[in-house]
């Protein structure tokens, strides 16, 4: 995946998902759905003709809800812990926006992310040896690149 188009995802939340399709992705009916929708705790785009459609976030949050209502909360409840990490999700999010460089496969091996020049003058490169699942960093200097790297050496 490219940079720009990695930019893109971070900036975009214009993905448009119609209800039979968030209902097969989260495993929550249309009617329960349209319910939800009715009590204000999910928001849709009305199409013409009517059809509803659900913007990212909302797929999001409609994933949290369930999760939390598997996990035995009430309907109330799950929404404001799912709205609340929601909005953690949205912020961190904002985060990486801010400071998101690249993201590269290595060797078809390591999971490189470069981060922006932080105050320390360097680069902050989170490291993922799919191989063993190991997740390490590595500060460089502004100059350096994901090929600049040493990841045998984490």
């Amino acid at each position: 995946m490219s940079k720009e188009m990695m930019k893109q995802l971070l900036q975009s939340d214009d993905l448009l998902v119609g209800i039979s399709e968030l209902s097969k992705m989260t495993d929550v009916s249309p009617r329960q759905l349209r319910y939800w929708e009715e009590k204000g705790y999910i928001d849709s785009l009305q199409q013409d003709g009517g059809n509803r459609k659900y913007r990212l976030p909302i797929v999001l949050k409609v994933e949290l809800i369930k999760r939390f209502l598997d996990e035995g909360y009430t309907l109330g409840t799950a929404v404001e812990k799912a709205t609340a990490q929601q909005k953690s999700f949205h912020e961190a999010k904002q985060l990486l926006r801010q400071v998101f460089k690249g993201i590269q496969t290595v060797e078809d091996r390591y999971t490189v992310l470069q981060l922006a020049d932080f105050d320390c003058e360097g680069q902050l490169f989170l490291v993922k040896d799919e191989a063993s699942g190991q997740v390490t960093f590595q500060v460089g200097k502004p100059n350096d690149t994901i090929e600049t790297l040493n990841l045998n050496g984490n």
